[in-house]
């Protein structure tokens, strides 16, 4: 070994005394393989000189990352299972070098970078050292790149299980690719560095693989991990780089101003989004990755609620009646088709919602009824039900019962009401109808047949209630209501009227003074009849 310079002295005496203090007793490390619960288990193969990391997954050890090596010549690296004891910065190697990211393995054997030939100066690292990795070269230590040195000098604590074997097997995950630096200088920086002031940098960047089976069209409204299914690895070290993949970036299409524009990623909102995948591992650096993703409402067919078989009364209407059709992002009831065949028909007839609300089960029987309707955007995905009504007759089909006021409850041809001519009367007061349960007294219809007249006389609402009787003879008065519902049956009650002159001549009203036509036909001028009332009074 050289002599060592005062200051090289001072140095090396500082490195052995932070040794001394990071070791542990070797009594503190596991007896048994059995007892080992560490996280992490180093595997050195000096026959294809590459170290292979497993990680604990589960209760299983699973292959996690691949680093070249250089192990000791002529079987210098001991074979065994050790475990990590002291870990320092720098180091004082044999023959008056230095290693970074210094791991003690047992006795004098470490893992270490490639050496320097001076300490804390990085660009004094031998470049035909750093091309020997991946080939036997060291005096025992197992040198690493400062990448995979500084990995395990962070991420396995004192303890670590370390197994040195040899096999012509590199391992399950392979021998890492060589990277081979210029000899054109006698010494350099380790190109794998990741000190940001390293001028040398020659490491592959992590590398973003977005799997094939990653849904880049997703539907409205569900639910979605935007890192789902997004893969990164290390390519120098085949290490999985899954957890360090995050979000850096989302933009939305405008279609307003023609451009992408910054947004949050929802699956409510409609529309193309870009997203940019960002991995920044601080060994093998910092890549990025875009890929677009839709939020669609078409990947599924509306759904069709409220559609059942059920039974309705002969005469209703409204075959959509608590039926709906929505798709995720919109309503689509509106713009179901109906398509419906009929009791005793052999085809469909097809009608618009807005139809369908009016159709009317004017059979009775078994009414077919197929709903249909299709998804807003293209491809069009079709849903379709259908179910049966059926059509039977019930209350509403039924005759509304009707009764006449109290004065002509008892009247007939033989026996009418007896009236002075001239004199007026109200013919719906006391008229009522009821049609299953409900009052349709509104509903009730006068027509009157005057005395010597085959045919009836309709009046109006206002002309019945204001009625006179002008003539002597026999009236024929027909009270009607009709049913609003299939088969919109008629029912008539009829009540009589004898009119005769009164035994003291009353004057009569000029032909046409008080509004009445000349047969007899009520006021149209309520205002006229009063007046003639006036002058009887």
């Amino acid at each position: 070994m050289k002599r060592m310079g005062k200051k090289k002295r001072i140095i090396s005496l500082l490195l052995v005394l932070a040794l001394t203090v990071t070791m542990l007793p070797a009594g503190t490390a596991p007896a048994e393989a059995s007892s080992y619960s560490g996280t992490w288990w180093l595997k050195v193969n000096t026959q294809c000189n590459v170290v292979t990391a497993y990680r604990r997954e589960d209760g299983k050890w699973k292959p996690a990352r691949a680093m070249l090596c250089s192990t000791g010549v002529d079987g210098a690296t001991p074979e065994g299972t050790f475990y990590t004891q002291g870990k320092w910065n720098w180091g004082e190697l044999m023959n008056d070098v230095y290693g970074q990211y210094c791991t003690h393995i047992t006795g004098d054997v470490l893992f270490h970078s490639v050496y320097y030939l001076e300490p804390f100066q990085k660009d004094s690292q031998p470049t035909v050292q750093f091309n020997y990795l991946g080939y036997t070269a060291s005096h025992g230590c197992v040198r690493l790149s400062v990448m995979d040195a500084k990995w395990i000098y962070e991420n396995c604590p004192r303890g670590t299980r370390v197994t040195v074997y040899r096999s012509s097997d590199p391992g399950p995950l392979g021998k890492p690719p060589r990277i081979i630096v210029s000899q054109s200088r006698a010494t350099y920086w380790d190109p794998t560095d990741p000190d940001p002031a390293n001028p040398y940098y020659l490491l592959k960047p992590p590398v973003i693989t977005i799997s094939p089976r990653k849904k880049l069209e997703i539907q409205y409204g569900s639910r979605y991990d935007l890192t789902s299914r997004v893969w990164a690895k290390d390519p120098n070290t085949f290490m999985k780089l899954n957890d360090l993949v995050t979000v850096s970036k989302v933009e939305k299409w405008s279609s307003k101003k023609q451009r992408y524009v910054t947004s949050d990623f929802s699956t409510k909102k409609l529309g193309t989004y870009k997203i940019t995948y960002k991995v920044d591992d601080p060994y093998s650096g910092c890549s990025r990755q875009t890929v677009k993703l839709k939020v669609v409402d078409h990947l599924q067919a509306p759904v069709i609620s409220g559609a059942k078989n059920r039974t309705v009364t002969w005469g209703e209407r409204n075959v959509v009646q608590n039926v709906t059709a929505k798709q995720a992002s919109a309503d689509r009831t509106k713009a179901m088709r109906v398509l419906i065949k009929a009791p005793g028909k052999s085809r469909y007839k097809e009608y618009t919602y807005e139809q369908a609300q009016n159709y009317r089960f004017s059979r009775e029987g078994k009414y077919s009824v197929k709903y249909v309707v299709q998804n807003k955007y293209k491809p069009y995905k079709e849903a379709s039900k259908t179910v049966t009504i059926t059509s039977r007759a019930g209350a509403i089909n039924e005759d509304p019962v009707l009764t006449l006021p109290d004065a002509f409850q008892n009247t007939s041809a033989g026996s009418p009401l007896s009236m002075g001519t001239g004199s007026s009367m109200n013919l719906l007061e006391g008229a009522k109808a009821v049609h299953n349960g409900k009052n349709v007294s509104g509903r009730i219809q006068a027509a009157v047949r005057l005395p010597g007249k085959k045919e009836y006389t309709e009046l109006t609402g206002s002309q019945a209630e204001c009625f006179r009787f002008r003539k002597e003879g026999l009236y024929k008065i027909r009270y009607s209501v009709k049913n609003r519902y299939t088969p919109y049956q008629t029912v008539n009650r009829y009540a009589y009227v004898r009119v005769s002159t009164p035994q003291q001549d009353v004057p009569a009203a000029p032909e046409g003074s008080d509004g009445q036509s000349p047969d007899g036909a009520a006021d149209p001028d309520p205002s006229a009849g009063g007046s003639a009332e006036k002058r009887e009074a």
